[in-house]
């Protein structure tokens, strides 16, 4: 094993093992999932982190799998209306709601690989950031993309997603 192949599983390991519970076959787009773009500006340790492409796309596709999964888990009953399922939708899908999610009940903080500066300043602490959501939104587009739809729908159940969200 090359020694960039060493250190990208190292550092996929604790995300996988922890918190997806099953290992990824595009390593890259995980670690696209978790990398902090400060880290990159940074010495990286090998040039090869450099050429994992940004994939801001995750973060659009999981926001729309997530939205998926937020009006799936809505309760239909004979009075539901549009406007109920968008609001469901929004109390559930918001950026702070999803940052504090993956702050508080996931501590994806602890699986992304941040910068030393925003490392040192706790930047997931900062209320007006909503980096957490966003990396959360990437996760679940990576998820999706490496085991579909029920995979996704099985993350969520098992970090109790809606119960928690209904906690914070």
């Amino acid at each position: 094993m090359s020694d960039w192949a060493g250190y990208r599983d190292r550092i996929c390991y604790p995300a996988e093992t922890f918190l997806l519970k099953f290992r990824v076959k595009d390593k890259e787009r995980l670690i696209s999932a978790i990398i902090s773009n400060a880290f990159l500006n940074e010495d990286v340790p090998f040039e090869q982190l450099k050429n994992i492409p940004e994939q801001h796309s995750l973060a659009t596709l999981g926001d729309f799998v997530l939205d998926y999964a937020i009006i799936a888990n809505y309760p239909v009953t004979e009075t539901v209306t549009p406007q109920k399922i968008n609001d469901f939708r929004e109390q559930y899908g918001n950026n702070t709601t999803l940052h504090r999610y993956a702050r508080d009940c996931l501590h994806l903080q602890e699986y992304i690989i941040w910068g030393s500066d925003q490392r040192a300043q706790k930047t997931w602490n900062q209320e007006s950031t909503c980096i957490l959501a966003d990396r959360f939104e990437m996760l679940i587009g990576a998820i999706y993309l490496e085991k579909g739809l029920n995979a996704v729908l099985e993350f969520l159940t098992t970090h109790q997603f809606f119960k928690k969200i209904d906690d914070l």
